[in-house]
């Protein structure tokens, strides 16, 4: 009995998902927009071109001040930005979101930011990034003796079934 209940009932729940109207192409924009995403982009190519410079500082005194160098990476940067710009992301992102949420849910999330809180969420988020990227390579430099600990193992167990055969 229990399991014709609960057999009706996932019969009934899956019918009700199925009906659900994906979300609409113009809600998705709508959302976009109150979300801010093109800033979003806009904040992780500043965070590119700090990456950038972090990198060029790290390297030895010769490589951090060499035109050259800089120029490359400069051009690797502005190729960043043209191939993967607001432009180029915004009808992939529409697709993925009709995709992922339905009108109803997303109607729903956009009531959130559209409210105070919701605003305040938008306005913190590019700190929210910086504070998670810094602590993300803090515990990235944490792993990285563990990572090539890792590494030197896995080399070492191949070699020895090399030599095996």
């Amino acid at each position: 009995m229990n399991f014709k209940l609960l057999s009706g009932a996932s019969i009934l729940f899956c019918s009700f998902v199925s009906l659900a109207e994906p979300a609409k192409p113009e809600t998705v924009e709508l959302f976009l927009k109150v979300t801010d995403a093109a800033a979003t982009v806009d904040y992780a190519y500043a965070q590119l071109d700090q990456m950038s410079e972090q990198m060029l500082r790290s390297q030895a005194p010769e490589a951090k001040d060499d035109p050259l160098i800089r120029k490359h990476m400069h051009e690797l940067n502005q190729l960043i930005r043209t191939e993967l710009s607001w432009q180029q992301l915004e009808q992939p992102m529409i697709a993925i979101y009709s995709s992922v949420f339905t009108e109803e849910e997303l109607q729903g999330i956009i009531a959130f930011y559209q409210s105070d809180a919701g605003q305040k969420m938008v306005k913190r988020q590019p700190e929210l990034m910086q504070a998670t990227m810094a602590v993300m390579q803090e515990q990235s430099m944490l792993l990285m003796p563990k990572m090539k600990q890792l590494v030197e193992k896995q080399s070492k167990e191949r070699v020895e079934q090399l030599q095996a055969n």
